[in-house]
């Protein structure tokens, strides 16, 4: 038995519209890897899927922005996590490319100028800083093609004094749940 027209296109908009959702829903939240030279040897680490752009409406110990990137360094026996912490101004909002300079000082990496990066936090395995070799980063910048509320894209840049560099690029979206 065949149905009418005017009761097949609701039912087949209605079957889309629940599909999509779903299909949305399972989207991964972020991509993106690292490639490079890090202590003499190529590599090649994939974004974590749990990276996140976080939005805070309550103050506390966090900015009410930050980007929270996670990548897997494969192969690197000495690093169990690589990532890095992009500390935003609050309301950040990028709508073409936006490059902020970033120098070693104390141990850590600084924006070069006051700019929408309030801070920088290097991360390896469950704390944050950097290897004691190839220590911190001699150089380093950050490239935001896209802040949004719902989205950061971009890439950073390391360049070490052993002549290592790594270029690492993050695209992270907000869960619909968020």
């Amino acid at each position: 038995m065949s149905r009418p027209p005017r009761t097949v296109l609701p039912l087949l908009a209605c079957a889309l519209c629940v599909s999509s959702c779903y299909w949305l829903d399972n989207l991964p939240r972020a991509s993106g890897e690292c490639v490079g030279t890090h202590q003499g040897r190529r590599v090649h680490w994939p974004l974590l899927e749990e990276s996140s752009l976080v939005h805070r409406s309550e103050q506390g110990e966090l900015p009410d922005t930050f980007v929270d990137l996670d990548y897997t360094p494969d192969g690197e026996p000495a690093l169990e996590g690589f990532g890095v912490d992009i500390h935003l101004v609050e309301g950040a909002r990028v709508e073409e490319d936006r490059t902020v300079g970033l120098h070693p000082q104390q141990g850590q990496l600084v924006p070069a100028e006051p700019s929408l990066v309030t801070r920088w936090v290097g991360n390896i395995g469950g704390s944050s800083g950097y290897l004691a070799v190839p220590g911190v980063p001699v150089e380093g910048s950050v490239t935001l093609d896209e802040l949004s509320g719902a989205a950061a894209e971009g890439r950073f840049v390391y360049r070490y004094a052993d002549g290592g560099q790594l270029t690492c690029t993050f695209e992270v979206i907000v869960a619909a749940s968020e």
